[in-house]
């Protein structure tokens, strides 16, 4: 089956959309960074943070669920007939307040700035998904339109794979606050192809 689906095709049969391609590239950055950390982000909570406990980092997560549902109804409220350029301005401007979110989990040691944080995260997700979701559906091919989101789906997903492994490799090694301040690095990645697409 996967032989007839790649053996004899043409290559334009696999072309994508630069704002298509900008966004899988992206995608793999922002999930990537957040599966270095979110896995063991309970042991983190237990070891590092003053009076942490299993029950304060799910419940911190859950925070930032809410928060960012709440910031993705504004988001695509204001969104609505906005263009390409004013989604993809706050698409940068979400993944830039997730960043700084992961590199305040680097210095945090009490409760207060853990659900800070969190907040800043859900915050920064908030704004940017319904842009880029937006961003991406727009400039699908239709007539292709499975093969893009499978193509999206299978690239963020090793992403994902080999990032979790190695976050928790790297925190063993070399300890969170290492492990962070690489998840806001390989984040703030996930913007430069968008500047790419904007070029």
């Amino acid at each position: 089956m996967l032989k007839e689906q790649f053996i004899g095709r043409n290559p334009s049969h696999f072309r994508l959309s630069n704002i298509v391609e900008a966004f899988i590239i992206s995608e793999t950055f922002l999930w990537s960074a957040w599966n270095f950390v979110t896995p063991i982000f309970a042991i983190f909570v237990v070891n590092s943070i003053k009076g942490g406990n299993i029950q304060i980092a799910a419940s911190a997560y859950s925070v930032s669920l809410i928060a960012r549902v709440i910031f993705e109804i504004i988001t695509g409220k204001y969104l609505n007939n906005k263009t390409d350029g004013n989604r993809l301005h706050l698409v940068i401007l979400g993944m830039i307040v997730m960043s700084v979110a992961y590199l305040g989990f680097a210095f945090s040691h009490a409760i207060p700035l853990l659900f800070l944080f969190y907040i800043l995260i859900g915050i920064g997700f908030g704004m940017a998904s319904p842009a880029k979701y937006s961003l991406f559906t727009e400039h699908l091919d239709q007539d292709k339109a499975t093969t893009q989101w499978s193509l999206y789906d299978a690239i963020t997903l090793i992403g994902i794979a080999s990032a979790t492994a190695l976050g928790g490799f790297i925190a063993s090694l070399y300890g969170f606050t290492f492990l962070f301040i690489l998840a806001s690095i390989v984040n703030l990645l996930g913007i430069v192809p968008y500047f790419f697409y904007r070029r």
